[in-house]
């Protein structure tokens, strides 16, 4: 345990951080297998287009610089925690960038463009995690030992060909000072999924949903994550995040596979108000299953999405709803447990208009999950 101080006031005035719950819930939570991406850091080794039925076009995003004003981190505890820097009462994830899994990312999802050519639109968004998005930018410069999270994305976006490009780098760093990620938890927040959703819409480019008309906010206090738990309770970290979330008006029933096959009623948006204080995340869609279904009933045009996501997804998923009459959630580390079919038979059978890989950068360095993501791929 490494202790020091750095720079300015109180973290009050920082930027808010990444997080969410990766512990199943009371017993009337679906049966979840949650694997929390803030593992231990890997080493690094060294180192846009569109889809559609009637054509493929190249999208291409230049970088932009966002300015913004950095708080004052002078007499700001920091520390060094395993794979966790410890910021006031902040925690964020260390990320390395690591090239083979990075290029079989990127190979994966060339194939899927493939695959789906002629049939569906592909969409590839790789969230950043918050250590480059929120951490003030005076600490983050003396963080030598991560990865460049901006160069990482646009590496493997830049190097993806047959799809959509979501960039969403700029877009999570224009919005920094707000509340976009947990303090004590992995994930962003439904907020920072938001700004996501409208970015992923302008690409798309048949509108988004409002947020003011098409959905109703909830909140739920008392939610201490999983930085909260990997640093051992850290008393520094003993200061709750209130999860917001948005329930679609259009409809609030999502009908769950579970991964022994059984299927669950459940909510798109759960009350979480009373389930244990490291389970409140899983008020999105009913945390990890490997595949959900939510019917849009003012929808009978047919239309169809397939996310295929980590729990990154589980924020972003609810703001889909009214954007289309089937949105259909597979999980792809667990969907192998109630089905053999593979991406081209899943967008065949169910008539995908749009596939949406919506993953968060730390699963791109994880061999088993990349594996995983390729076998259902292929």
């Amino acid at each position: 345990m490494n202790s020091k101080k750095i720079t300015a006031a109180m973290l009050a005035s920082m930027m808010l951080l990444t997080s969410c719950s990766t512990t199943p819930a009371e017993s009337s939570v679906p049966s979840t297998e949650i694997t929390t991406e803030s593992s231990a850091i890997l080493t690094s080794e060294t180192s846009e287009t569109e889809t559609t039925s009637e054509s493929t076009t190249e999208e291409t995003t230049e970088p932009t610089t966002v300015e913004t004003t950095e708080p004052d981190m002078s007499d700001v505890p920091v520390e060094q925690l395993g794979a966790l820097l410890i910021v006031g009462d902040t925690a964020y994830e260390y990320y390395n960038f690591v090239r083979s899994t990075a290029d079989q990312y990127i190979t994966t999802i060339n194939r899927a463009g493939s695959v789906c050519s002629g049939k569906a639109n592909v969409f590839a968004m790789i969230i950043p995690t918050s250590m480059d998005i929120t951490l003030p930018d005076s600490v983050r410069s003396t963080i030598t030992n991560v990865s460049n999270q901006q160069d990482a994305i646009n590496y493997m976006l830049g190097s993806m060909n047959g799809v959509n490009k979501v960039y969403l780098y700029d877009t999570m760093r224009e919005h920094r000072s707000e509340y976009i990620y947990y303090r004590n938890d992995h994930h962003w927040t439904a907020l920072g999924a938001w700004y996501a959703y409208q970015q992923f819409a302008s690409i798309r480019g048949r509108g988004s949903a409002s947020l003011t008309n098409d959905f109703t906010e909830v909140s739920f206090d008392n939610f201490r994550g999983s930085f909260y738990n990997d640093s051992n309770k850290n008393p520094n970290l003993n200061n709750p995040d209130t999860v917001v979330a948005y329930r679609p008006n259009a409809t609030n029933r999502i009908d769950i596979t579970q991964s022994d096959g059984s299927h669950l009623d459940w909510s798109v948006v759960t009350d979480v108000s009373t389930w244990r204080s490291d389970s409140k995340y899983n008020t999105f869609i009913g945390g990890d299953n490997p595949w959900s279904v939510i019917t849009n009933p003012n929808k009978n045009d047919g239309s169809a999405c397939l996310i295929i996501k980590d729990s990154f997804g589980n924020a972003f998923t609810p703001f889909l709803v009214p954007d289309y009459q089937y949105v259909y959630v597979l999980d792809f580390r667990y969907y192998k447990k109630i089905s053999s079919n593979k991406l081209s038979q899943v967008v065949s059978q169910y008539n995908i208009r749009d596939v949406i890989f919506c993953n968060n950068i730390s699963s791109t360095r994880n061999q088993g999950l990349i594996d995983a993501l390729s076998e259902f791929v292929q």
